[in-house]
C-alpha cells in the first residue's frame, strides 16, 4: 500500500477549508472572553478513495499505517522572521494533529488556536491559513511520514485566500463579548468566486464520489445563549451550546446557509 502521509499533507492546504471534507468549526469561551478555537477536518472518505486508486500498487505484505502525529507551532513561532509579532503572540500556542489509520479507513486533522480575548477571534480565523503556510507546517508533516525532504506545496495553494475559500470575500466573521455573527454581505461576488475557483469545482466532483460533505459550527459559551440563528440549529439542554449545520451543496445553492448570529 502506498504511503499516503507526503500525499495527504501535499492535498492538506488545497482542500484545506474550501468549506468542506466533513468539517467542523469549534468556538469555545470562557467566562473572562478567553477560550480556544478548533477546526477539525474528518478527511476519512478522501483516505478511502486514496486506497481504492492504489489497489493496483497495493502491497499486501506491508503494514496499514497508523499514526498520531502533532505539530506545535510554538518553536517555529518563536524563531520565525515570516510572522509578525502580533502573529507570533496570537499563534504561538497554536497546533496541528495529523491522525490516521489505513486499516480503520480514518483520517482527522485538527487545529487548534487558544486566544487570550474575543477580540483576537477575527484574526485568528481570517489568517491560521496564511500563519501555517509562513511557518512551513505542512512541510514539516512530510518530513515526519517519510523522514526524507517532501515536495513542495503547490505554488499559490496557501498564499492566495481566494485559491483556499473563494467564498471568504463575501461573508463578515464579528466577535466580542456576548455575540458572534457571520453574515453574508455579497452573495455576487460568493457566486462569481465559486463559479470561476478550481479548487470549488473538484470538491464538487468530489462530492458526487464521496457523498456530500457536511459543515458543523460549534459554539460554546460561558452564559445561557439569549439568541441563535443560523442553518439546523441544535441546542444543547443547558443552552450553552449551540450548533448549526449544513453541507456543501446547501452552501453553494444557498449561501446563506452558512449565516449564523449568537448572543449570551
Amino acid at each position: 500500500m502506498i504511503n499516503k502521509i507526503p500525499v495527504i499533507a501535499s492535498l492538506l492546504l488545497a482542500l484545506f477549508f474550501s468549506s468542506c471534507l466533513d468539517t467542523e468549526e469549534k468556538i469555545v469561551i470562557n467566562k473572562n472572553s478567553s477560550g480556544v478555537y478548533t477546526v477539525t477536518l474528518d478527511m476519512s472518505k478522501m483516505l478511502a478513495i486514496m486506497d481504492q486508486m492504489g489497489q493496483e500498487n497495493k502491497d499486501d505484505s506491508k503494514i496499514p499505517e497508523k499514526k498520531d502525529s502533532t505539530v506545535y507551532f510554538k518553536p517555529f513561532a518563536d524563531t520565525s522572521t515570516a510572522l509578525t509579532a502580533k502573529e507570533k503572540e496570537l499563534f504561538k500556542e497554536g497546533s496541528l494533529r495529523m491522525q490516521v489509520d489505513e486499516a480503520a479507513k480514518k483520517l482527522i486533522i485538527t487545529l487548534t488556536f487558544p486566544f487570550r480575548h474575543i477580540d483576537d477571534l477575527f484574526q485568528l480565523k481570517s489568517s491560521y491559513l496564511a500563519v501555517i503556510d509562513k511557518l512551513g507546517i505542512p512541510d514539516k508533516l512530510k518530513h515526519e511520514g517519510d523522514g526524507e525532504p517532501g515536495e513542495d506545496i503547490p505554488s499559490g495553494l496557501t498564499k492566495d485566500k481566494n485559491i483556499l475559500n473563494p467564498s471568504q470575500e463575501a461573508y463578515a466573521f464579528s466577535a466580542s463579548a456576548g455575540k458572534l455573527s457571520n453574515s453574508l454581505i455579497n452573495k455576487e461576488l460568493f457566486n462569481n468566486n465559486i463559479q470561476n475557483d478550481s479548487s470549488m469545482q473538484m470538491l464538487q466532483q468530489m462530492s458526487m464520489m464521496m457523498g456530500d460533505m457536511n459543515y458543523r459550527m460549534v459554539i460554546v459559551t460561558p452564559a445561557k445563549i439569549k439568541k441563535y440563528k443560523g442553518n439546523q440549529t441544535i441546542l444543547s439542554d443547558d443552552k450553552k451550546t449551540v450548533t448549526f449545520l449544513t453541507t456543501l451543496s446547501d452552501m453553494l445553492n444557498r449561501p446563506e446557509a452558512a449565516e449564523y448570529s449568537v448572543e449570551y
